[in-house]
């Protein structure tokens, strides 16, 4: 007996105004989305829990560090683990708005919601991570405007060309997916690469060695990506002291913190700072 489908459309999501819909869900065994269509195209990422999609007919498991491309052709359900909740980043929005996008800046590219169904889904390795959590704090904006959608959609094809598309995913466990979150704090990053494994709850080696298996980069990749995106916020909005901002980072070498930051930024500190303050008269 064939499973039934509903039917979504986007206009019974979105507010008057609203350009496109952002919801981060907690989805356990019972409050998951049934099998169903929809009229928009749609990508989602899962941040902690385990759970279980059906994307045309095929069952995979859902786990931290996954990301699905869906185009309103598929048919698909999400459910969560009542012990283990998914937790889910979901962004809809209209098919118009990725086909003028598309066609403006990508004609020439393959479009990645029309590759097939099994490689629709990427690994969310660390550079990936690091651009969603921006989108993500962008794309809550209360108006759901225009400029976020479109600037989150223009970005996200250069972030998967590389990445391995369609490739082995491996599933963060839900111990390394939190410390990776927690590690962005200023209150954790200062203590480096012992605080991560605090956070993680394991063994030095044990979280090093899944780190790398799960992400592609090492504990020590993480913190000082993690320092340096913070760096990079008190040098563009405050006139705090270079040393001052270094030592806040856990750092007490000036040489180390300059090749940190230019390795990350391509620039000096001193030069961003130049940069982020500067004005252009008329």
């Amino acid at each position: 007996m064939a499973t039934a489908c509903l039917h979504f459309k986007l206009a019974g999501f979105v507010g008057r105004g609203e350009r496109y819909h952002f919801t981060q869900s907690e989805i356990t065994a019972t409050n998951g989305a049934r099998y169903h269509d929809h009229d928009y195209h749609e990508i989602f990422w899962v941040e902690r829990g385990r759970g279980r999609h059906v994307l045309n007919g095929e069952a995979l498991a859902l786990g931290p560090g996954q990301l699905f491309l869906i185009h309103p052709d598929d048919r698909h359900s999400v459910s969560g683990d009542d012990e283990h909740p998914l937790g889910i980043v979901n962004v809809a929005f209209p098919s118009q708005t990725w086909r003028k996008l598309r066609m403006r800046y990508f004609a020439n590219e393959q479009d990645p919601f029309n590759l097939p169904a099994g490689r629709r889904r990427w690994p969310v390795e660390a550079r990936l991570h690091e651009a969603l959590v921006h989108w993500r704090e962008r794309l809550t904006a209360p108006a759901r405007p225009q400029l976020a959608i479109d600037g989150f959609l223009m970005d996200l094809p250069e972030r998967l060309r590389n990445t391995d598309v369609g490739g082995s995913v491996s599933i963060v466990p839900d111990w390394l997916s939190h410390a990776r979150v927690e590690i962005s704090k200023p209150g954790n990053f200062s203590g480096g690469t012992r605080s991560f494994a605090r956070l993680a709850g394991r063994s030095p080696a044990h979280v090093a060695r899944e780190t790398v298996r799960c992400l592609g980069v090492t504990p020590t990749d993480l913190v000082n990506s993690a320092r340096m995106d913070f760096a990079a916020r008190q040098l563009s909005t405050t006139p705090r002291p270079i040393l001052e901002v270094m030592l806040d980072c856990g750092l007490n070498n000036l040489s180390h913190f300059y090749a940190l930051f230019r390795d990350r930024f391509g620039v000096s500190p001193r030069r961003y700072r130049l940069q982020a303050h500067s004005t252009v008269l008329g």
